[in-house]
């Protein structure tokens, strides 16, 4: 199991934390420790309001101050991730509610804007409800994820009736935080640049298909991240920039007419200025990709040899980057396999058998309301 030693971690970065070491322990087949830390992440990030405490420290301070909650987008991987790993252990009733929860993070916005939206989601929603037996939320979640999508042919066309293995994939990294504007108070994201565009599946050798994305982590940082994060750290930086010239005005103005008391609240706007911070907060989750891909597979049951390749943005595969994995295929339609590119020109996966085991969390609570 992957170490969980947490020296100089700041109580209000206790969720980011988990959240870094969730990606970590996926990426080295560590599942019981993903879980566990996706578990006592989302249990932190669940309020999306921080407390009066922390508001009022803030004021003065610098955001960072505030317990790590994530931004939508950061909020839907985790639950994401929580209900892949919940699929991958048999609990479609879990990874259910994970997803649903995913979509109910995705929809909250204080502009009231671009609300379900998570492609992805919807997609993974879709296809374990179909496995479930509800075939009216499959077929409504399906939709909604090839309306959002409609170029890609794997949102329209699979569905576990016709393939028996889903694989998802992280390709490339992004999106990260970095401070601009006056002050410094302005949020902006940016994509590092990704060499993969996307991944092949060969079955014994002989080529599969190919991923097609899902939902692009960037768009879902600027669309919900940017316009919220923007106007808080704008209006901020308004504010101490006013009380600023209101400082001087009214220091000079008791100066001149020799009034204490004009003097006294020009001081104290000035100093009020000075003490405020408007820094943005640029906390984020760094080892999140750019983007989500999905692919569904038909492999005849038994022993086989996957082998994953990383394909350019001209669709040729990237030489040395390619890696096999050996499998035993089930015969029931629900196995899901997750794949990651874009560390160190390096293939991960978590492709191997979940051993059954104890209850590894509470079960998740029913989604607050209907989807549909």
């Amino acid at each position: 199991m992957l170490g969980q030693g947490r020296e100089g971690i700041a109580p209000e970065d206790e969720a980011l934390y988990r959240c870094e070491l969730a990606s970590a322990a996926m990426a080295v087949g560590d599942e019981e420790t993903a879980f566990r830390a996706l578990d006592g992440a989302s249990r932190i990030m669940g309020p999306l309001e921080s407390t009066s405490a922390e508001n009022a420290r803030a004021i003065f301070g610098q955001e960072s101050t505030k317990t790590w909650k994530g931004d939508p987008y950061e909020r839907c991987m985790n639950a994401l991730y929580k209900g892949l790993l919940y699929w991958r252990r048999g609990d479609l009733d879990n990874a259910s509610a994970c997803f649903k929860r995913g979509l109910l993070a995705d929809g909250w916005s204080e502009a009231g804007e671009h609300q379900r939206d998570f492609e992805a989601l919807a997609y993974l929603l879709g296809w374990v409800s179909a496995l479930r037996g509800e075939p009216e939320q499959a077929a409504f979640s399906f939709r909604e994820a090839a309306e959002l999508r409609p170029g890609n042919p794997w949102l329209v066309e699979a569905r576990p009736d016709r393939f028996n293995v889903l694989v998802v994939a992280d390709i490339g990294r992004g999106p990260f935080k970095y401070a601009d504007g006056a002050d410094g108070s302005l949020v902006r994201f940016a994509r590092p640049p990704s060499e993969e565009r996307g991944i092949e599946i060969l079955v014994d050798g002989v080529p599969m298909g190919r991923s097609e994305p899902a939902t692009d982590l960037t768009y879902q940082a600027i669309t919900r991240g940017k316009r919220v994060l923007d106007g808080i750290r704008a209006g901020k930086a308004v504010f101490k920039t006013g009380t600023a010239v209101a400082g001087i005005i009214v220091l000079d103005e008791g100066l001149r007419k020799n009034k204490g008391e004009l003097v006294a609240l020009g001081a104290g706007l000035l100093l009020l200025s000075v003490l405020t911070r408007a820094e943005a907060d640029t906390r984020c989750w760094v080892q999140l990709p750019a983007e989500i891909h999905v692919l569904p597979l038909s492999i005849d049951p038994g022993r086989r040899r996957l082998t994953v390749r990383a394909l350019a943005a001209d669709g040729a595969p990237i030489p040395g980057w390619e890696r096999d994995f050996e499998v035993e295929v089930p015969p029931s339609p629900d196995t899901v396999y997750w794949f990651r590119t874009g560390l160190n020109r390096r293939i991960f996966g978590l492709t191997g058998p979940v051993a059954p085991a104890e209850p590894i969390a509470a079960p998740e609570p029913p989604a607050a309301r209907p989807l549909q």
